[in-house]
């Protein structure tokens, strides 16, 4: 299909080259009106030029899809891919299970938003929405089924609580059942799950692996991922500052002898060993890992902590630990 290429090789994301398998797909919606591709896509022959310098092809971000949908410079409705589909996006945050980023990745695209009033429009991105699902269904070998919306994904506990795009789709009376099905259409094959929606859940052949890392969110320290939970014991203690992790990024082992006291906003908390920034591989300076922060906000699985006011990091909450 027509797809435009336009890497945003300048964002934090693609610099980190997380490497996946797509599982998945996510299916979002910007949350504003503009509908105009060139708003987050570095691609002025194709899409027009951004006059404020803002599209996502710029350092500092930490957000991440593979695609957009929207107008081009022609008012066409097109696909820019931006990210390789072979790594990780960070478009879906997480949840109380892990995130869809990441564990399992997703494939994840935006749909630009109008004001939400223009029929015309929506069905035109909604078609080219099907059409790309149905290609990246077919170029990887994804099941339909394995559709979801951002807000889906957070009811399954796998992203952060968005009401993307059923926000924009209710306004049509149109939904991701609806949209599946068209995909499936396309496809031509038939639904393998009955569930509200649409997606199957975990079954027993999803066995836990469990990954012996420095923390969660620091994939690249990784010694190793074991079916035996024994033995990813043994590869921890024989490395130091390494902990044992089930799949939604629950430390296993060692387990602490004091209750961890939940993490709330104006909680003081240091930071464990070897954590990140938010949904990335960056460390933090050496002293941060020797500091108190107090937490100064909260959403999901976002935590933003700083000192006497002033903002230090956005982290991953699993990372922290109460004083």
């Amino acid at each position: 299909m027509d797809i435009i290429k336009a890497y945003a090789t300048k964002n934090d994301c693609y610099k980190t080259a997380q490497k996946m398998t797509p599982k998945g797909i996510v299916v979002h919606s910007t949350g504003c009106n503009n509908p105009y591709l060139k708003r987050y896509v570095d691609a002025p022959n194709e899409v027009g030029v951004n006059e404020y310098g803002n599209t996502w092809n710029n350092s500092g971000l930490d957000v991440c899809v593979h695609a957009f949908i929207g107008y081009d410079k022609n008012r066409k409705v097109r696909v820019a891919n931006i990210l390789p589909y072979n790594y990780c996006a960070w478009g879906v945050g997480s949840g109380s299970k892990g995130s869809y980023n990441f564990n399992p990745a997703y494939i994840q695209f935006e749909m630009c938003e109008d004001d939400l009033t223009n029929k015309a429009y929506y069905t035109a991105v909604i078609d080219k929405a099907v059409e790309y699902c149905a290609y990246l269904c077919k170029t990887y070998n994804i099941s339909p089924d394995k559709i979801c919306s951002h807000k889906e994904a957070h009811t399954m506990g796998y992203a952060s609580d968005h009401g993307d795009p059923e926000n924009w789709m209710s306004k049509f009376g149109d939904n991701m059942d609806k949209f599946r099905a068209k995909v499936r259409a396309k496809l031509n094959v038939s639904a393998t799950s009955s569930s509200s929606s649409g997606n199957t859940k975990p079954t027993s052949s999803n066995k836990t692996l469990y990954r012996v890392r420095k923390s969660w969110s620091d994939a690249k320290s990784q010694k190793g991922a074991f079916k035996d939970l024994n033995n990813a014991k043994k590869c921890a203690d024989s490395n130091k500052g390494y902990s044992v992790f089930d799949n939604n990024g629950k430390k296993v082992y060692p387990v602490s002898t004091t209750a961890q006291k939940e993490v709330k906003k104006g909680s003081v908390v240091k930071l464990r060993q070897g954590a990140t920034t938010y949904m990335s591989t960056a460390k933090l300076a050496d002293w941060c890992y020797k500091s108190k922060f107090t937490v100064m906000e909260l959403k999901g699985n976002r935590a933003v902590i700083g000192i006497d006011g002033k903002v230090t990091a956005a982290v991953n909450k699993n990372d922290l630990i109460v004083q």
